[in-house]
């Protein structure tokens, strides 16, 4: 109450990018500090285990983890478990450094409970992403996983390699990688999206994944968990192919799914077309009956063969047990987070364990 009634109002009467890099600064500082990390996650993070969820080899204390889009510059990675997260996905990383759009390039929906996002994979570059990792992260009390994507403006043929070269910097440091395929707001980003790309990207991946058994790092052969992003726009006929693709090459599951591109998914906006008026995908409340049916797609068609990380207008822990009735397995988010809070995590986990709770008192 304190935070939706005094201090979102305060903080979104000011530039929303400026707003995001002075709060994940903070976190940064405050989670590097133990007694202040250990005394706050004490009382935001819920550990039950009628909440916890295995995805391939990854062992969640709780389903709800935070998106990629949120920390592109490994900026503040040990505060997201002080959070209440049971899982995070940093960046998306490319190959190379780069800055992303010009801004501004964020812009709040409040009326839609939404954001236009135009950033365009900023980030610091595979090796820089490295190097914050192994520096910062040396103690890990959640999984985290990493997304990688393509460094813009590079020729198609050129594409899959770029992927591979920052799966190779990136792929020792992460619980789990994820290839985001689908982000809507770069250079060529239609092309990146085709299921012929998308085939390509994985036979590359796949065969240095299982060469010998695995890459060899250090001395020792390992074997992760890799999942494909997605986007909401790909037509039904797409994913059905992408989802073999994901079968015939043994990933580990789909995340469903990235932010909207094609507004006219959207029946109807709330904002103003003034507000509306920004290049960029949307996220928020207006992805989530999208997302979930493509998760609900994705289940039927793959069956218990593949893992989903459900992402798209969570809000409550009624938006998280939607989704995983839905299909999917555990869930991701930021926009949620933005609006609703510090305390958003541990609500949607106290609520999820009251639903559990009423649905076992229904059964009995």
């Amino acid at each position: 109450m304190l935070y939706k009634k005094i201090l979102r109002p305060i903080l979104f009467k000011t530039d929303p990018e400026k707003i995001h890099h002075f709060v994940i600064n903070m976190l940064g500082a405050i989670s590097v500090v133990r007694p202040f990390y250990f005394l706050i996650k004490k009382f935001l993070f819920i550990d039950d285990p009628r909440l916890h969820v295995k995805l391939g080899n990854i062992e969640l204390k709780n389903p709800v983890g935070l998106s990629a889009g949120f920390d592109k510059d490994i900026t503040a990675p040990l505060a997201y478990p002080m959070l209440g997260f049971g899982f995070a996905e940093l960046g998306s990383i490319t190959n190379s450094a780069q800055p992303g759009n010009p801004k501004p390039r964020l812009w709040r929906l409040p009326k839609d409970n939404g954001l236009i996002v135009y950033y365009g994979l900023s980030n610091c570059g595979s090796l820089e992403a490295a190097r914050k990792i192994k520096k910062k992260m040396q103690k890990r009390d959640i999984p985290y996983g990493i997304s990688i994507a393509v460094t813009t403006g590079l020729e198609g043929k050129e594409m899959a390699d770029d992927y591979v070269r920052s799966f190779l910097d990136l792929y020792e440091l992460a619980d789990y990688i994820t290839l985001n395929v689908s982000c809507p707001n770069v250079a060529k980003c239609d092309v990146f999206a085709q299921v012929s790309f998308i085939e390509e990207l994985l036979q590359k991946i796949m065969n240095i994944v299982s060469a010998q058994g695995g890459p060899v790092f250090s001395g020792k052969k390992i074997k992760k968990d890799i999942f494909i992003k997605i986007g909401p726009d790909m037509s039904y006929e797409d994913l059905d192919k992408v989802i073999d693709l994901c079968l015939k090459y043994e990933i580990t599951g789909i995340v469903a799914t990235n932010l909207i591109k094609n507004r006219s998914w959207v029946k109807k906006f709330e904002s103003s077309p003034e507000q509306l008026n920004h290049p960029g995908g949307i996220s928020g409340k207006h992805l989530q009956d999208r997302s979930n049916k493509i998760i609900s797609h994705i289940r039927e068609r793959a069956g218990d063969k593949l893992k989903i990380i459900g992402v798209g207008g969570i809000f409550t822990a009624e938006d998280v047990y939607v989704k995983m009735k839905a299909g999917a397995d555990a869930v991701q988010m930021i926009t949620g987070f933005i609006y609703g809070g510090p305390l958003t995590i541990r609500k949607i986990n106290k609520g999820l364990l009251k639903i559990l709770e009423d649905k076992e008192q229904i059964k009995n």
